[in-house]
C-alpha cells in the first residue's frame, strides 16, 4: 500500500489545473482506495452532496454511475478532497 500511495503523490505532482484532475481522476481510480481502512470516499460523497444540494437520490445515481461518466464537477471535487486535501496523501498540496 505504501508504494500504491507514494506512486500516486508523484503522479499528483504533475496535476495543475483543472482538466488535470479530471484526467488524474480518468485514469487512476485505485487513488481514490488505496487506503482501505479509509472512508474518505464516503464523506467526500456526503460533502459533495450538502455543497451541492443533491438528494439521497440524486447521489445514489452518481454512486452507480461508471467510474469515467461521473459529471466533472464531481471528478474535481473529489480530487481536492482525497488527494490534495487528503490525510493518507498529506504533503501533495504546494
Amino acid at each position: 500500500m505504501t508504494s500504491d500511495i507514494e506512486y500516486y503523490k508523484q503522479l499528483s505532482k504533475k496535476v495543475s489545473t483543472e482538466q488535470d484532475k479530471i484526467d488524474f481522476f480518468d485514469q487512476n481510480q485505485r487513488a481514490f482506495y488505496v487506503d482501505i481502512y479509509s472512508d474518505n470516499w464516503s464523506k467526500m460523497m456526503e460533502t459533495y452532496a450538502k455543497t451541492e444540494n443533491l438528494s439521497s437520490e440524486q447521489l445514489n445515481k452518481f454512486e452507480e454511475m461508471k467510474w469515467i461518466e461521473m459529471p466533472e464537477g464531481l471528478k474535481i471535487f473529489a480530487y481536492d478532497f482525497c488527494i490534495l486535501n487528503g490525510f493518507v496523501f498529506t504533503g501533495v498540496g504546494k
